[in-house]
């Protein structure tokens, strides 16, 4: 697919810009009135549990003053009438006040459990909302991969962040188990071994390792790449690194690459193939992501109801193309895009200024300044 404005330049990106607007839309019409919800439940709750904690320290003050005005009133008394008359005072004041503080202390606590358990999903449903806008619609993100095998599975996480914005998700890939030759082909390397009848030599041997099943992969998202794999009896294990276009190849601790006469017997293009084919593999071979975390600024976003300011970032960036997409448009507040596909037929998808804002605007005033930043107000 060709991706072009109606002039027919081309799209920043090469995406469906519509549908992922329309997507944007939809999904702030879930998540706001979400995180509303949290702020609303989080208020209610902070004023109960406020009002709770008053009363706990009234009891608490009141039952010292109590205590103390007794002692003083009988202080030098000798009589016994008197002093069981404070005992019993005192007895009474701290009994009463211990049994009042331990209910107000169990109504405390399952209140903030309850509101602790009340977030918390609101908290996953956000998420889960969320998850389909992360997995393809946030442009210019720098995301970094990292890949292991565990219990038999390939299991990755994805970090990515974007304009002060941080996120994680957890990443299932195609493969449960992949080897070597799934990236590469065909792929030798080389190493010492010991050869000969009569004395044994150290010879250069090269070792098949297309078999080997790959044990981890990352990908920073720029220079770094790196992957490790180990044959099935688990005693021959290799790495390649790559940074900047150069590699390092190790077997065990011992690094081949720093050996030259076993540079020699290593081509370098095999090995460049492998790490672009691993960029590509992590990049394009997710079977499932699950959204886990979003940071605003180095801090919980979710947890903190910042949804809403994460939305603001990608708006921005969404307004860009939505502006854009205006100025090169032949047909006044229509944002257009023409979409070719490989067999050369052409269409164009379309949403009005006019669509997009009342859509928007039924969220109410974060609404409106969300169709603010994305110009369609």
């Amino acid at each position: 697919m060709k991706y072009t404005f109606q002039d027919s330049t081309e799209l920043p990106l090469q995406r469906d810009f519509i549908q992922d607007l329309n997507n944007f839309i939809e999904m702030a019409k879930k998540v706001l009135p979400l995180e509303n919800s949290a702020i609303e439940l989080s208020e209610e709750e902070t004023e109960e549990i406020s009002s709770l904690e008053a009363r706990i320290r009234e009891i608490e003050a009141f039952s010292k003053d109590v205590q103390q005005y007794v002692d003083e009133r009988s202080k030098g008394a000798e009589d016994k009438e008197i002093l069981e008359c404070r005992n019993s005072v005192i007895d009474a004041c701290v009994e009463t006040a211990d049994k009042g503080l331990k209910e107000l202390n169990l109504k405390l606590e399952q209140i903030k459990r309850q509101s602790e358990s009340g977030i918390y999903k609101i908290e996953m449903d956000l998420l889960n909302n969320l998850n389909p806008l992360f997995e393809s619609g946030i442009y210019g993100a720098n995301k970094a991969y990292s890949v292991s095998s565990k219990d038999g599975t390939l299991k990755g996480t994805l970090k990515a962040s974007f304009s002060g914005m941080e996120y994680s998700c957890d990443l299932a890939y195609a493969h449960d188990v992949l080897p070597v030759r799934v990236l590469s082909g065909e792929l030798s390397l080389p190493t010492w071994t010991k050869a000969g009848i009569f004395s044994k030599e150290n010879k250069v041997k090269m070792i098949e390792v297309s078999e080997y099943t790959i044990t981890s992969m990352n990908f920073d998202g720029d220079k770094h790449v790196d992957l490790s794999f180990v044959n099935k009896k688990g005693d021959q294990k290799f790495k390649i690194v790559s940074d900047n276009d150069t590699y390092q190849i190790y077997q065990g601790e011992f690094e081949i690459t720093g050996d030259e006469k076993l540079l020699q017997s290593l081509n370098i293009d095999n090995i460049a193939g492998v790490v672009d084919e691993v960029k590509k593999y992590l990049e394009h071979n997710v079977k499932f992501q699950k959204l886990n975390h979003i940071l605003l600024d180095g801090e919980d976003a979710v947890r903190n109801n910042e949804v809403f300011d994460c939305l603001k970032l990608i708006a921005e960036q969404y307004g860009e193309i939505v502006s854009e997409s205006l100025d090169k448009g032949y047909v006044k507040n229509e944002i257009t895009i023409k979409i070719e596909a490989e067999d050369g037929t052409r269409t164009e998808k379309y949403i009005t200024k006019e669509e997009a804002f009342d859509q928007l605007a039924e969220l109410g005033s974060e609404g409106l300044e969300l169709a603010s930043i994305l110009g369609v107000d």
